[in-house]
């Protein structure tokens, strides 16, 4: 039994140790990442996380694997003010470690600004979740989309211009694996009201048909 806790120890140690370098290449990340262990009350949910996390089946099935297993793959978090941490990627996976009432978790640390913690925030959800509601995708899209502006404008009041291979579309394209139409069509999905949103999560409204909702008043 023993041997079996020490096969699954070292098989997490080197699951971490590939989460860092995959993350470090990923992202560009200076030496500054670590893995660590911290309270679980230490941590903050970020507030503009734009995927559900859902008290499922699933959730359930998550704090069951963990129980046996362990955590096979850190959370990501950044630190911010005294001794508190910002969840980047692993709200599920730190929900699912509370319902076992465990008080630690283990942690990738990195420091990211704010555009870096969005985008760490987006790509490892939609690389670990296998399916997104409408509206999660809709926010996504949106949080990287003002990013972006707001880099573009940066740039602008610099001097140094925008590039044209930088256009705010094509970068999107890119990051997302989509085309330019559909961007801009789950952009639109946001100036929708909550109710219209739940309609549409719900699989009841045809993304097409929301889009032409969302130019109502």
């Amino acid at each position: 039994k023993n041997d079996v806790f020490a096969a699954l120890s070292q098989k997490s140690e080197k699951r971490s140790e590939t989460s860092v370098k995959g993350l470090s290449e990923m992202f560009g990340l200076s030496g500054d990442v670590k893995v660590t262990t911290l309270l679980i009350s230490s941590l903050r949910e970020k507030a503009n996380h734009p995927f559900k996390v859902v008290a499922d089946e699933k959730l359930n099935a998550l704090a069951e694997s963990i129980k046996a297993n362990g955590l096979m793959e850190p959370i990501i978090v950044r630190p911010l003010v005294e001794g508190t941490y910002e969840i980047l990627a692993g709200h599920r996976r730190t929900r699912a470690t509370q319902l076992n009432n465990e008080t630690e978790i283990k942690a990738i640390v990195i420091k990211a600004d704010d555009e870096l913690a969005n985008r760490i925030m987006i790509s490892t959800n939609f690389q670990q979740r296998d399916s997104y509601l409408p509206s999660e995708i809709a926010k996504s899209y949106l949080i990287r989309y003002t990013d972006l502006k707001n880099r573009k404008k940066v740039k602008d009041e610099n001097s140094n211009g925008w590039n044209s291979e930088d256009k705010i579309d094509r970068i999107m394209e890119k990051e997302f694996s989509t085309s330019k139409s559909k961007v801009y069509m789950y952009l639109r999905v946001n100036h929708l009201v909550q109710e219209l949103l739940d309609v549409l999560d719900g699989r009841r409204l045809s993304l097409k048909i929301a889009v032409e909702l969302s130019y109502l008043t």
